[in-house]
């Protein structure tokens, strides 16, 4: 069911509302996660608060393409992201990234797909070293922000 309300300040807002168990209506709520009962679970470490950092810096650009195909070239000057990064490729060639050590086309590295494909960290993530891209033709071109 939807109530309509209205304040001193604003005009008629629908809120919606469901019955509880008792009949009685309900403003209605979205958990974030809820069992098969419908039930919302507490944060804990199979269900974590989420987190925004609010620390982050803004976006810089590394975009560019590949100077020698064949072997790792590092993104951002050698400087390892403060508060993440990500880097798409825009060519028509797979790429590889690392975080770990020098890319490769395997080992820990990470394949962007041609075409679009790319890799993001989660705001706050800080490599433990400079991100490294592959790519086996040179001029590969890809687009590439950290913060």
């Amino acid at each position: 069911m939807t109530l309509l309300v209205k304040d001193a300040n604003t005009s008629m807002q629908s809120l919606s509302t469901v019955t509880d168990g008792n009949g009685n209506l309900v403003p209605t709520h979205a958990p974030a996660v809820t069992n098969a009962q419908g039930i919302a679970a507490p944060v804990g470490p199979q269900n974590p608060l989420p987190v925004v950092n609010t620390a982050g810096n803004a976006a810089s650009d590394g975009s560019g393409t590949l100077a020698a195909g064949g072997s790792a070239q590092t993104l951002f000057g050698g400087a390892a992201p403060a508060n993440g990064y990500l880097v798409q490729n825009n060519s028509s060639a797979a790429l590889w990234i690392s975080d770990t050590g020098a890319a490769s086309n395997g080992g820990a590295s990470i394949q962007l797909a041609p075409n679009g494909g790319m890799f993001m960290t989660p705001s706050g993530y800080k490599p433990a070293g400079p991100a490294s891209l592959y790519g086996a033709t040179t001029g590969q071109g890809f687009a590439a922000r950290r913060w």
